[in-house]
């Protein structure tokens, strides 16, 4: 008997215990809600190298105390080698699509890392859906992927981005497991 299909899920483990959360009706919508923050963290932690976010960071500042607002796009564009393919490169280019558009450059490292945070957990949720359907049934993928659904509308991503563009914070960890009787199922 199988332990459910986020065991073969093709993900890191933040994400499988997201699957595991959205999959167990025991599970309420908070605990897979807090489980969602963790998985975005490791994928920054695993993606983005603190030298790229330390350069990201430093260009908007840069072009947020200069006198002269232009080649903000440019900049930036100039970090692409070291962005990476994953997440770092989303961010990036959330953020050369915002300061083409006129964004404002001291917000602007914030704003790109929620927007790819956000693309990161809904591209994380489709994954298992699509992963939920192969291996099991399309009603179940549809219940897991609608929990989901809702987790990542009312995860704390800000939370996030304050600790992934801070190089000091700790990493937020996965609630413990329930080891016990009396650490049952919430009523």
């Amino acid at each position: 008997m199988s332990d459910g299909p986020h065991r073969s899920l093709p993900m890191r483990r933040g994400w499988k215990r997201v699957a595991e959360s959205a999959d167990n009706e025991a599970f309420g919508s908070d605990e897979i809600r807090d489980a969602i923050p963790p998985a975005l963290e490791q994928d920054c932690r695993e993606e983005m190298a603190p030298e790229f976010i330390e350069a990201f960071k430093s260009v908007c500042e840069d072009q947020a105390s200069a006198l002269f607002k232009d080649g903000l796009g440019a900049k930036l564009e100039a970090l692409r080698k070291d962005a990476g393919p994953g997440l770092g490169r989303t961010a990036l280019n959330f953020a050369i699509k915002a300061a083409s558009n006129g964004g404002n450059a001291a917000d602007l490292p914030e704003k790109a890392m929620k927007d790819a945070l956000i693309d990161r957990a809904a591209r994380g949720m489709w994954q298992v859906e699509e992963h939920y359907i192969r291996k099991s049934t399309p009603g179940r993928a549809n219940r897991v992927r609608e929990r989901m659904e809702q987790a990542i509308g009312n995860a704390d991503i800000n939370g996030v981005v304050r600790r992934v563009l801070d190089p000091k914070a700790k990493p937020v960890t996965q609630a413990p497991k329930r080891q016990g009787l009396d650490e049952g199922v919430k009523l």
